[in-house]
């Protein structure tokens, strides 16, 4: 009974990796795709007077 339980345990352990891993993968994949566009943030100027200070 103590095989069974730990084939059990090394199975479940098995799939978190293998999730893990695919999860893993897969942000890299967004991460490369994002890379290939420049950077569409607007950039911002502030042009505000300056206030005088007492």
């Amino acid at each position: 009974m103590k095989i069974v339980s730990l084939l059990v345990i090394v199975l479940i352990l098995f799939i978190g990796i293998i999730k893990k891993t695919a999860d893993d993968v897969q942000e890299i994949a967004v991460r490369t795709e994002l890379k290939q566009y420049p950077n569409l943030l607007p950039t911002v100027e502030v042009v505000a007077k300056r206030l005088p200070r007492t």
